[in-house]
């Protein structure tokens, strides 16, 4: 599915997670958390003789994200902003929601603010899932058609109510029936453009679509949605197309039009190393050793100036996977359960390494030399195994050659793209602008 992208990171990252990336089960929240943060930021702000909202609005995003993980990024999806029609009630936007006229010395009806849209935001998604369940319960036995049919007549009310039916309130409707699908177990990929373009198609903004359309459009839909997902295996998921030809097609148009720098702010803890202690950790203690023994060399690296090349990429590829030699893989690879092929070429490995030469070239930015070399490890796919990591570690490379770290890992790592996809990876670059700060020793004093 192409992405759409907005001017905001926050919804740029809303509009790229998954339903197993915002559901709230499993997920502890306190948003006493949440009002610290927001006070830390703002009470600094409030002494700043000129405020930028817009940026302030990133660093408490950046401090919410890196704190709760990536699902928190919702807070402000603001119902009232143009061209968003979020579900969030209780935001506007920076110019209205942050340090207005006559607050600077108080900043706290902001802090307030802030808190109330994450909670918001967080009942939201609690909603969801209330939601979510009612609608398996009532189609238990339904065909997925059916129940497609179904779960659009029920979520469209909420979301209305949600969006006042504002601007693109249709595609936080889209979006919200394409996360219901995904709970049922269908992926996104295959239904999730089919799901926003039918609906785009037919509903309008600053108004509730007739009884009739909604009945004629959701009856068409489930039909559409359960066709995509009775369709057979190879031609559904496109086994035979080269995710590498695919992505070297868009490469360069994808970042001919780099995002603007932000404000870089400290990173107060470093968001790749909490991703490994965290996540990792909880899933593999082993596994998150390794991934930190390899982390550790890497920036050693790349601080002493050594440039990224695939030798020094197979060495750290020794150290994630604890085997005593990593080679270029031998043969064609898949991924995504079997939905991306990467062929072996004869020049693919040629190819790999031009690419990651470009990782140093300093005429671009180090977001974007970061979300492509990221990218280039993905889509080149060089390793039998472990590349997702070895992608971590080149973006890593790259940011800490440059002093540079990031103040959250995870909504790096949980968006999902694809190798044909330019306007998804403008979108990596622009996440990773927002998230980037200055590591504690490069952070002014």
């Amino acid at each position: 599915m192409v992405s759409l992208c907005y001017h905001r990171s926050v919804v740029i990252l809303s509009r790229f997670l998954r339903w197993r990336d915002v559901d709230p089960r499993g997920r502890p929240f306190d948003a006493s958390v949440g009002r610290v943060i927001a006070e830390r930021i703002l009470k600094r702000a409030a002494a700043t003789p000129r405020v930028d909202r817009d940026d302030l609005e990133a660093e408490i995003d950046r401090a919410l994200v890196g704190e709760y993980g990536a699902w928190a990024a919702g807070w402000n999806w603001a119902a009232s902003e143009p061209g968003s029609g979020g579900p969030v009630r209780a935001w506007c936007c920076p110019r209205d929601s942050l340090l207005r006229k006559g607050e600077k010395a108080d900043p706290h009806r902001s802090v307030d603010r802030v808190v109330a849209a994450l909670e918001d935001w967080r009942a939201f998604l609690e909603e969801l899932v209330a939601q979510f369940v009612l609608i398996d319960e009532a189609t238990r036995d339904e065909p997925l058609a059916r129940a497609t049919e179904h779960a659009a007549a029920r979520l469209l009310p909420l979301i209305l109510e949600r969006t006042d039916a504002e601007d693109a309130w249709y595609s936080t409707f889209a979006h919200v029936l394409t996360w219901y699908l995904e709970a049922r177990g269908v992926p996104a990929e295959r239904v999730g453009a089919i799901v926003h373009e039918t609906i785009s198609g037919r509903f309008a903004s600053w108004t509730a679509p007739e009884a009739a359309l909604a009945e004629t459009t959701f009856t068409e839909l489930g039909q559409m949605v359960a066709a995509a997902e009775a369709a057979p295996r190879a031609a559904r998921e496109g086994i035979t197309a080269d995710s590498v030809v695919e992505w070297l097609a868009v490469r360069d148009k994808a970042f001919s039009h780099p995002p603007s720098a932000h404000r870089r702010t400290p990173v107060e803890a470093d968001g790749h190393r909490r991703y490994i202690e965290g996540r990792e950790n909880a899933r593999d203690p082993r596994r998150a050793r390794r991934m930190s023994d390899a982390l550790t060399s890497g920036r050693a690296a790349a601080a002493s100036g050594v440039p990224l090349d695939f030798a020094g990429l197979a060495r750290l590829q020794r150290i994630v996977l604890e085997e005593p030699t990593v080679d270029f893989r031998g043969g064609d690879a898949f991924a995504k359960q079997g939905r991306e092929a990467y062929r072996l070429t004869p020049d693919i490995r040629l190819r790999f390494e031009q690419c990651l030469e470009q990782a140093g070239d300093r005429l671009a930015s180090p977001a974007v030399r970061a979300a492509r070399v990221y990218l280039d490890v993905c889509f080149f796919h060089p390793f039998a195994d472990g590349n997702a990591r070895a992608a971590r570690l080149a973006l890593d490379h790259v940011l800490t050659a440059e002093r540079l770290a990031l103040h959250s890992m995870e909504p790096v790592v949980v968006v999902a793209r694809a190798a044909n996809d330019w306007n998804g990876a403008w979108c990596l670059a622009y996440v990773i602008e927002m998230l980037l700060g200055l590591p504690e020793s490069a952070a002014p004093t």
